[in-house]
């Protein structure tokens, strides 16, 4: 085991000790829960957390992945077919995304066909084909069986990050028996987005994905990051997050400060780039680069995000 995942290890099983709290294992969900579907989440929470519901209804998250036809409202496959497309529209029975930035397609059979859109370029680029059951689903569904390769339901619903909810929904202590992420640790907080946004191996080197991982467990125990940074390309936040230093986490800045899981607005940032990290970085800038006239034109990130990593580059200032 290298240096670097010993460390990576210990930041994510120690942080949570490291600031006084205990870690929390499959935290509020019972061991028989099981996946119930956002339908039934949303009859009451629409009443109670009605932001939540439409802001999720209206995401990324929820349209992870749809069938071909039948995106719903304002969602729809943005690919021109019209430009040489290297396989017949009428062979895509499901679509990855909504198309922000790319979509890719399934076949009737659950593999991934041979081209992805791309949405700035405007052009059909190289997509390997892969079988969607060990590579994707897992991810772009909730409640999914890699061994049966069945679902609850297509998208990133309310249960993939708040658990499985059969209990939930008749259970007189509500809180006992679903996850809210504020009552978790930061290491386990982030360890829930960490399921879908990384790369890695499932245990049993099956599956990219974290196969039986519930919110609230030790990703690490279904999980094994990859520390090869070259694979690092698209949906590696958590990785680069962690096996980048960790400062960040180690500090108590999870994921969900900075991002809305149930926003609408790009990235889903909860407010303007600057204005996020100024709330901690506020009184430490020094140098002419982080002048106030220089920080109205300029993002944080532009320096200390390249490319959106979540390594977070430090360079030393310069006055």
């Amino acid at each position: 085991m290298t240096r670097r995942r010993l460390r990576a290890l210990a930041i994510a099983g120690g942080i949570a000790l490291a600031l006084g709290v205990g870690p929390r294992a499959r935290a509020g969900v019972p061991a028989g829960a099981q996946y119930a579907g956002s339908m039934l989440c949303t009859a009451c929470h629409k009443g109670t957390h009605p932001q939540q519901v439409s802001g999720w209804a209206a995401s990324a998250h929820a349209h992870a992945i749809w069938k071909a036809g039948e995106g719903g409202e304002g969602v729809r496959i943005v690919a021109d077919f019209s430009k040489s497309p290297p396989f017949a529209q009428d062979k895509a029975s499901y679509v990855l995304g909504v198309g922000r930035r790319q979509q890719a397609f399934l076949d009737a059979n659950l593999s991934v066909l041979p081209g992805r859109w791309t949405v700035k370029d405007k052009a059909w680029g190289p997509q390997g084909v892969v079988d969607a059951r060990s590579d994707c689903l897992g991810c772009h569904t909730t409640g999914y069986d890699p061994a049966a390769a069945t679902w609850k339901e297509l998208g990133v619903g309310c249960e993939m990050c708040h658990g499985p909810g059969s209990t939930h929904a008749g259970s007189a202590d509500k809180k006992a028996t679903i996850v809210n992420l504020t009552g978790l640790d930061p290491a386990h907080q982030a360890m829930v987005c960490g399921q879908c946004h990384s790369k890695g191996t499932s245990k049993d080197g099956k599956y990219t994905f974290p196969a039986g991982f519930r919110p609230g467990d030790e990703l690490d125990q279904f999980f094994t990051l990859s520390t090869d940074s070259a694979t690092w390309t698209q949906n590696a936040q958590y990785n680069q997050l962690l096996l980048g230093g960790g400062k960040h986490l180690a500090a108590g800045v999870v994921c969900t400060t900075c991002h809305d899981p149930h926003g609408t607005s790009q990235w889903l940032l909860r407010g303007p780039i600057n204005d996020l990290c100024l709330k901690c970085h506020q009184g430490k800038l020094t140098g002419a680069q982080h002048g106030e006239q220089v920080l109205k034109t300029v993002t944080c990130s532009a320096c200390h995000m390249p490319g959106g990593s979540h390594v977070f580059v430090v360079k030393k200032a310069t006055s």
